[in-house]
């Protein structure tokens, strides 16, 4: 069956997901595509390239098994770990009300894609994610594109936004994003601009956004506390949690955070009681994005206990361990 006749809401790239009517039954039909390495409008177009070359169309539009190397490793914010949950956090978008306040959160790519996520920070400190930019590109094109693509979020059309000067830009947008942070690493100076005929000055990433209209400061790139963070915004109480993803919009978030994953053991590190807390770097840049922002926001307190019973506190006495005398023989 070709993937494209089939007229299904797709959930994310690559990716269909129905109920039949007639059984009730959830059916879900996935793509090539839907691996970012094999989608020729993300990292894949080399491998679609060769791939598809000579090869006759009825046997192309057959469905390709999807590489499934990656998939070793527990999730990062699977059930062993988190309340994360895609049928509680990945929400279809709306309308927030105001007030709330926007940011915007970048882990820069070239050859991967530069992932750009804006957060909707709401008055009963709820962070939701409503819109992102996720493509391979160079500073001076990311920031055009990002600036025509979140134009509306800074009250003009893409008409307008393409008639201002960058000074106007980047003043538009500090006035909007009350947080813009960035991937940290693109503070290194490990490029040249040319500042005359002959003469050269260091230059790095940060300084080459700056120069687009993009005033971002570095994030914080912790791992471990940036994936601790996360978790404890996706922590359910009485029902909420304080971060949602808004899904349709943000397709390649929603992928990444439930495919993200520990790097997988050895049989050493199996047997040691000291595993690896290493992540699989690929296919993790809306994650990343996703982390700079939420470490902007307040530490979340840890979700309280309901309390006990009295019956479950008496079963907790008798079964407590306690020290044996002659009075119990």
């Amino acid at each position: 069956m070709d993937y494209k006749s089939v007229d299904k809401p797709e959930y994310m790239p690559g990716f269909k997901l129905w109920e039949n009517p007639k059984n009730g039954y959830t059916v879900a039909m996935v793509h090539y595509s839907a691996d970012p390495d094999k989608d020729p409008e993300r990292d894949g177009a080399e491998w679609y390239e060769a791939v598809r070359k000579g090869m006759p169309k009825a046997k192309w539009e057959k469905e390709y098994e999807i590489d499934s190397s990656t998939k070793a490793g527990s999730l990062v914010y699977g059930p062993d770990y988190c309340d994360f949950s895609p049928e509680h956090h990945l929400i279809k978008s709306f309308p927030i009300p105001e007030p709330y306040e926007l940011l915007i959160g970048l882990d820069f790519g070239q050859r991967n894609p530069t992932s750009a996520l804006i957060g909707a920070w709401t008055s009963d400190n709820r962070l939701y994610i409503i819109d992102e930019y996720y493509k391979p590109n160079i500073p001076s094109k990311s920031s055009r594109e990002m600036f025509e693509k979140f134009a509306h979020y800074m009250g003009k059309t893409v008409a307008e936004m393409k008639k201002l000067t960058y000074d106007e830009k980047r003043s538009l947008a500090i006035n909007r994003f009350t947080e813009r942070v960035i991937d940290p690493t693109t503070i290194a100076k490990n490029r040249t601009k040319k500042v005359g005929p002959t003469q050269e000055i260091e230059y790095s990433v940060i300084e080459e956004f700056w120069d687009n209209g993009w005033d971002f400061v570095p994030g914080i790139n912790d791992v471990q506390s940036g994936i601790t963070r996360v978790r404890e915004y996706f922590g359910i109480l009485e029902g909420k949690a304080r971060l949602y993803v808004f899904a349709d919009k943000c397709p390649n978030l929603a992928r990444e955070l439930q495919t993200f994953r520990y790097k997988p053991q050895t049989e050493k590190q199996l047997k040691s009681a000291n595993p690896t807390d290493q992540v699989v770097k690929k296919n993790d840049h809306a994650v990343d994005a996703l982390k700079y922002l939420v470490a902007t926001r307040p530490a979340t307190p840890t979700i309280q206990q309901k309390a006990k019973t009295v019956i479950q506190l008496d079963i907790e006495s008798k079964l407590r361990p306690r020290i044996m005398t002659d009075d119990d023989f």
